[in-house]
This record gives structure tokens, sequence and C-alpha cells, in this order.
């Protein structure tokens, strides 16, 4: 993990994927992310944008206009609250870093997706109790996880770095990298709730990064009982308008 945006071509030179992760944002760090991102799109290797709490403050949404006006993001993942941010609601305000209450139904959480990913020209994942991914064209959900994901600390930031681990190994479509990634994390957090170790959510967390690292290793064997847990719907939705 690098602080410094003037490590990055260095970093981005070496291959990988970088995960811009607004958890903690100064008007330094903003300067930082620019840097990083811009780095490693001169290096033509992939960057997922975390926009955390988005529409908390003024800076976290001036940030987000910094850096989806000067940056490219391969994927972007965010939860509902975060992503109208992104497509345009700047003025909504974010109670930290959580979604809050939804009023929305599930196709009014894939048509953002879907357009979001349209407009940027890239992959867009909303989280939640459904998950929904789109690249504009191509519309899924996820419904698989565990409660317990919303009841600790770090979930989202291991989700992203788990997705950019996926988009590093398979640069051909990053719309099923993205989706290798989610269902690894999902799939993972579903076995690590019904061990017989796991009480509650400070024993979930190391229960999970054992699975976790489990599945990973499964994924690089021909053995894929693991996907057999799956549960992923394509959307059928109009395609948003070009113009």
């Amino acid at each position: 993990m690098a602080n410094n945006g003037d490590e990055a071509p260095e970093l981005a030179a070496l291959g990988g994927a970088l995960v811009v992760n607004m958890g903690s944002v100064t008007l330094e760090a903003a300067a930082n992310y620019v840097r990083a991102a811009q780095a490693y799109n001169a290096c033509a290797q992939p960057v997922l944008f975390d926009p955390v709490g988005a529409g908390a403050t003024s800076l976290r949404r001036e940030t987000v206009k910094r850096l989806m006006t000067d940056c490219y993001f391969e994927v972007i993942k965010g939860n509902e609250s975060e992503l109208n941010v992104l497509w345009g609601e700047l003025n909504s305000q974010q109670k930290g870093v959580d979604s809050g209450i939804s009023t929305s139904s599930d196709i009014d959480k894939a048509a953002l997706t879907m357009k979001l990913a349209a407009r940027e020209g890239n992959v867009v994942v909303l989280t939640g109790k459904t998950d929904y991914l789109s690249d504009g064209t191509r519309t899924y959900a996820v419904k698989n996880g565990s409660e317990y994901l919303g009841r600790i600390t770090g979930s989202g930031c291991t989700l992203g770095t788990t997705i950019a681990a996926c988009l590093a190994a398979h640069r051909e479509d990053k719309l099923l990298a993205t989706l290798s990634g989610i269902l690894m994390y999902e799939v993972a957090a579903e076995r690590a709730s019904v061990r017989g170790d796991v009480k509650g959510p400070g024993t979930f967390v190391p229960a999970f990064l054992d699975e976790l690292a489990n599945i990973a290793t499964l994924a690089q064997k021909p053995d894929d009982d693991w996907l057999d847990q799956a549960k992923v719907e394509r959307i059928g939705i109009k395609e948003p308008d070009s113009a």
C-alpha cells in the first residue's frame, strides 16, 4: 500500500492494479489519488475507484468531481448513495460512509448501475444486500453474501482489493473479472458465516479471510465446486440512450 502518488509510476510499471479508496481524504491525499491514477492510466494498468462517503462532505464531493474529470477508472465500486453522487446528485447529503435506507426498487438500482457504466465506459458495481454490476450493456445481480459483512469495518475495502486482483489477472473482460472477484468474496463470506467457530462479527473476520484464501486457491485449480453456491441473475433492462 502506497500513499505517495510520486511512487505510482514505478509501481505501475511492475503491473498489477491500483485501488483508489477515499477512506481518509485530505487535500494532499486527493492530489496523490490523481497522480497515482494517472500513472496507472499511462501504463494501461487497471484502476478501481472506491468513492467512500462521496456525499458526506464538501471535500469529498469536490474530490469525486476532480477524480472523475482527471482520471479513468476501469471499475467504480460504491453503495447506492455514493453512486448517486457520481451520477450527478452532488448536493445529496450522505451520513458517513453508509448508504442509508434505500427507497429504490431493484430495477432502479440496476438501472443506476447500468447508466453510470454506460456514461463512463467502464464497469460499475453497486454494493448492498444484492450487488449489481454492469458494463453498460450487460447487467447482473449477485445475491450471495452474509449479514456479517455489514457489521464489520473494512468489508468494502476488502471487496475492492479482491476485484482489483481479478482485474490484474484477467484483462480480457473487465465485467467477467469483476464478477469473479465479487463471487469469490461473497461465497467466502457465506462459507465463513456457517462455520462452527464463528460466534459473531469478531470471530467472523478471521474465518472470512481463511475462506477467501481457500477459494483463491481453488480458483487456480480445475475444481470449481465452490461456484455451485453462486447466485447470479442476468438483469434485462433497456440500454441507456447513447446520446
